[in-house]
């Protein structure tokens, strides 16, 4: 039943283990479960955002019994598990891709930035694609258009990512690839929208509170590990 409840939060899974521990078995009677593990490979949220694998550990949790007699799953208390995800680099370049990240890159306002001498314009980012590299580092490109003239440009820079508030993905220290001020001043407007766009607060399931408390990179891939705060579980997402 727990895998079901998990599946039906998801757009998809390549796999999906759920291991749940309680010792005495006795106490399932009680709603008392001592641990429960959460495995996924492939995971889909909204059609759109793909994580390589995802795993979750809880720790103790305690079920509304009548609720699991109906075939629910409902917290009796709030509980935390330990979180461990990692993406992929092209996953991460998909996700550029997604309405709910798209949208945020239009329409941004030129006009506080008088250097620029756009006023009236507003300008949009699209193509972004980041390339992981060592040390935490990443190289990002993206093309620029300025929507009332048509004009476009390309963005480049390497940067650093960090975590501000154990909910906030930063790109840090920028160095960009043309050292002129007026993409040097463009550069920092994607790096500025970024930074407001990638808080977890603005993404997280309802019900689900994450907190990073590490983040690396290896091998091409993005890996986070954190907290999550499990206030009760998300209702299951519309077909």
């Amino acid at each position: 039943m727990a895998t079901t409840a998990i599946r039906a939060l998801l757009s998809g899974a390549d796999d999906l283990q759920v291991s749940i521990y309680c010792q005495p078995v006795s106490k399932l009677l009680q709603g008392a479960i001592d641990n429960f593990t959460m495995k996924s490979k492939g995971m889909l949220i909204k059609n759109q955002f793909r994580a390589e694998s995802v795993r979750v550990d809880t720790d103790a949790i305690a079920l509304d019994l009548g609720a699991v007699l109906g075939g629910k799953v409902r917290l009796m208390r709030p509980t935390e598990a330990i979180a461990s995800v990692v993406l992929l680099e092209e996953d991460i370049n998909r996700s550029f891709e997604a309405e709910l990240v798209t949208k945020k890159l239009q329409g941004i306002s030129l006009a506080e930035f008088e250097e620029l001498d756009r006023p009236s314009e507003t300008a949009s980012f699209t193509g972004t694609r980041i390339e992981l590299l060592d040390d935490n580092h990443i190289r990002l490109r993206t093309q620029i258009t300025f929507e009332q003239s048509g004009e476009t440009g390309e963005v480049a820079f390497t940067a650093r990512m960090g975590v501000v508030e154990q909910r906030r993905l930063v790109l840090e220290e920028p160095v960009f690839e043309d050292d002129s001020p007026q993409a040097q001043k463009l550069g920092q407007i994607f790096v500025d929208q970024f930074n407001r766009m990638m808080d977890l607060d603005k993404f997280n399931l309802d019900g689900v509170i994450l907190r990073i408390h590490r983040l690396r990179v290896r091998n091409r891939q993005l890996i986070f590990e954190g907290r999550a705060k499990i206030n009760h579980f998300p209702e299951p997402r519309k077909r």
